[in-house]
């Protein structure tokens, strides 16, 4: 495995080699610990290390759209925002991301974290069970250089 050098480019390069190694599927924490505990012996199951990227000083909040139907048949559109990421490939300069999110933020019609004074990454994360993350499905393709951090959550399963 490649060393890194505190790069967000080489963090998330490091850490699709773990998950890649632990599932073939493509589609006090750091990222080290994260790496270590996914590729360690104690392997319990964990296929993912959810991340957090930063621009300029702000964690970055990614949006996408999914599809639902209910009672009427008819779909509609739920859009999603999260700071939480999962990447699923890594080609030179650009990502795929997943977006993950909790259980419980995806229930909400409207997620407290989407407004404006509920709108930061903390906000998301505190008090939440890391075992109720989930993805969603939905990707994003991101250019890495606009990236200057990346903070690891531990390794979970999804």
């Amino acid at each position: 495995m490649k060393h890194y050098k505190n790069c967000v480019e080489d963090v998330l390069e490091a850490i699709l080699y773990a998950q890649k190694k632990v599932k073939k599927d493509d589609c006090h924490t750091s990222c080290q610990q994260s790496i270590n505990e996914l590729l360690g012996e104690k392997r319990v199951k964990k296929n993912t290390i959810p991340f957090l990227l930063y621009c300029g000083c702000e964690p970055f909040k990614g949006t996408g759209v999914a599809t639902y139907s209910c009672h009427s048949k008819k779909e509609k559109i739920k859009c999603i925002h999260t700071h939480i990421f999962k990447i699923k490939e890594l080609n030179k300069d650009c990502a795929v991301l997943e977006l993950l999110d909790f259980k419980s933020d995806l229930k909400d019609k409207q997620p407290k974290h989407c407004h404006s004074k509920h709108g930061d990454a903390c906000h998301q994360l505190d008090h939440k069970n890391l075992d109720d993350l989930v993805g969603t499905g939905i990707c994003i393709t991101v250019d890495l250089s606009c990236f200057c951090a990346i903070t690891c959550l531990p390794a979970v399963h999804l």
